[in-house]
Parts: structure tokens; C-alpha cells; sequence
């Protein structure tokens, strides 16, 4: 049985249970994380799945099915880890001491503690102690005013949680809004013209393909699937030919992407299609290899040539 309470006065922190000495302050923590995985979730524009993704729609409800289920069992899980680190010490340091300041003190040496673990795997310091210290200030100062009032934990985890739920709903809609909505679309890839294709292009895993402004092409070192004889698996061989090359030109009826036919009769195994992929001002050519559910790609990104001296 905790001590009674005399009327009149204000409870204060050893009055309260051990889940009662940070009211509201894991709500707080989590509400800000959430508010952030919004904002990042509405300016990373949509990236490219290379045509073996399932499209947009299914992305935007496989993400709210992982909202749903995931996102709060971490969000609440990181949020009781936070408050056991910052938080609770914090104000129980205050509380003991006596003195206000050593709750923001503590706050701040542990955050500079903790800064040096992402500072060790490169980022920068004064970065890494600002968005701690900074993400750890507020779930302190709610936490701090609650104990410091006569409502009950329950009343101020409510509270936050409606006002946390209510920020990252509003951060989505005003966020969708002045993005147009970017981060529910489709992958646009860049519109060439036979001039941008002309040039050298070089594969992720080697080989070098010249596109020639007359139509004309070579390939350095490419690799190609052969069938082995006799078997049904694949092997991988190295070519270099010449060929020609023609512009593809995009059919919105099968979404299928703009591109080049490239033919060089010498590589047994090439394959001639090659999809635009990348952005204007580094473009790509990509074909899918094989089982198109497997994943495999071979790209080609487009190599700006060197200024003459």
C-alpha cells in the first residue's frame, strides 16, 4: 500500500508507483517517432522495382497492414527502452537531489554517452547528440509537469496518445498534400531521347556497350546466359561483337517502358530488349534475367563521358 495522500496536497513523485515516476513520458517518445516515420514515409518519393514489384497499390496496403500490426508493438517497445535510458533515471536523480537541473544535466550526459555509438559507425557527433538530447527533451518535460500535477498516469497517457495520433494524421495529410501525393505513385522513369542513348554504358557485373550515333553498337566483355547442352540449367559466357541498335518506343496499354532493341547475332544468349530505368541525368537500361519472380537484373548505367583536356 503506497502512503496516503493528505488532502490538499499536490502528489508528488514518491507518492506514485514505479510505472507512475515518468507519466506520459514513453506516449511522448513513441508519438514522435511515429510523427517521424510519416515524414519519412511521405518525402521519399517512390522507387523503382524494375517491373517485379507487385505496384503501388499493393505497397501503400502492405504498408498500412505493417502500421497496423508492427509499427506499434515497436514504437511501444523502443519507447519503454527510451524512458528506462533518459527519462526515469533522469527524474529520479532530480527527485533524489533535490534539484531540478540534474534531471536536464543527466539528460544531456547521457545523450552525449549515447551519441558516440552512431559517431563510431560515421556519422557525425554534434548531428547524432542533437536529434537524441532533442527527440529525449520533451517526453522529460511532459513527464515533469505530470508529476508535478494532480491528474492520474492514465488521464496524461491519454491525453498523449490523442495528441500524438492527431499530429502524425495531420503530418500525413498536410505531407501527401504538398507533395501531390508523390509518395502513393508510381515510379515514373525518365522519357530519352535517341540522343541520350547514344553513348557508352557499363554493366554491374563488367562488359561495356557502345551506342553509336549511326545505329551501330559494341559490346566489351558482356556476360550471356547459354543453355548447357544436354541440361537445363544455365551457364554465364563472356561476349564481344558489334551489332545495331534501335530505339523501343513505350506502350501505355501493356505498361511497358520505353527502351532499345539491342541485336548482336554474335552473343548466343543476349538478350535484345533493354527497359529505361534511372533518372535523367543518370539513366539506366535494365532486363529482367530469367524467372521474372526470382529477381535477377543485368544493368546498364549510362557513363558521362570525360572532358577533353
Amino acid at each position: 500500500m503506497g502512503e496516503t495522500v493528505r488532502a490538499g496536497r499536490v502528489p508528488q513523485a514518491a507518492d506514485r508507483e514505479w510505472w507512475d515516476a515518468a507519466p506520459g513520458a514513453e506516449v511522448v517518445f513513441a508519438g514522435q517517432l511515429l510523427i517521424g516515420i510519416v515524414l519519412c514515409f511521405v518525402l521519399t518519393p517512390p522507387s523503382d522495382d524494375y517491373g517485379l514489384g507487385w505496384g503501388p497499390g499493393f505497397g501503400v496496403l502492405f504498408f498500412l497492414l505493417i502500421a497496423a500490426v508492427i509499427v506499434p508493438v515497436l514504437l511501444l517497445g523502443t519507447a519503454v527502452l527510451h524512458a528506462l535510458v533518459f527519462t526515469r533515471p533522469a527524474l529520479a536523480l532530480s527527485r533524489r537531489t533535490g534539484r531540478w537541473l540534474a534531471a536536464p544535466a543527466y539528460l544531456l550526459g547521457a545523450s552525449a554517452a549515447c551519441a558516440l555509438l552512431p559517431w563510431c559507425a560515421g556519422a557525425p557527433y554534434a548531428a547524432s547528440l542533437a536529434w537524441i538530447g532533442g527527440s529525449s527533451a520533451l517526453p522529460l518535460l511532459v513527464a515533469g509537469l505530470g508529476l508535478r500535477g494532480t491528474r492520474s498516469t492514465a488521464f496524461i497517457g491519454t491525453w498523449a496518445s490523442v495528441l500524438s495520433g492527431v499530429l502524425a494524421s495531420a503530418t500525413l495529410i498536410i505531407g501527401l498534400d504538398l507533395t501531390d501525393g508523390a509518395a502513393l505513385g508510381e515510379f515514373e522513369p525518365p522519357r530519352l531521347v535517341r540522343a541520350q542513348y547514344v553513348g557508352e554504358w557499363h554493366g554491374e557485373d563488367g562488359g561495356v556497350v557502345r551506342l553509336q550515333e549511326d545505329g551501330e553498337l559494341v559490346v566489351e566483355n558482356l556476360p550471356v546466359d547459354q543453355h548447357r547442352v544436354g541440361g537445363l540449367d544455365d551457364v554465364v559466357t563472356r561476349c564481344t561483337a558489334a551489332g545495331i541498335w534501335r530505339e523501343r518506343s513505350a506502350d501505355a496499354r501493356f505498361h511497358r517502358r520505353a527502351g532499345v532493341d539491342l541485336i548482336v547475332k554474335d552473343c548466343a544468349g543476349w538478350g535484345r530488349t533493354w527497359l529505361v530505368a534511372g533518372t535523367v541525368d543518370r539513366p539506366e537500361l535494365f532486363q529482367v534475367v530469367g524467372d521474372p519472380d526470382a529477381g535477377g537484373l543485368r544493368i546498364l548505367r549510362r557513363v558521362t563521358p570525360a572532358p577533353r583536356s
